[in-house]
């Protein structure tokens, strides 16, 4: 079983929303707002503390280096 995919036109909204929203927040983290965060308008959403995580931040900055360079 393959896991569920968002295309990317509308995975894209949560961002374009975050970037020009006027009630955005900065710091604040959004996504859909359907099922299990996988469709829907974008609105606020929860996040855990490893979105949080210092250590994995740098870790993906490092990696995604890395892969770009």
């Amino acid at each position: 079983m393959s896991a569920p995919r968002v295309p990317s036109s509308p995975g894209a909204l949560p961002t374009l929303y975050a970037a020009t929203a006027p009630e955005a927040v900065e710091g604040g983290d959004y996504g859909p707002s359907g099922l299990l965060e996988l469709g829907g308008t974008p609105e606020c959403v929860s996040s855990n503390a490893r979105s949080h995580d210092e250590q994995d931040a740098r870790r993906l900055r490092d990696v995604s280096e890395e892969l770009t360079v």
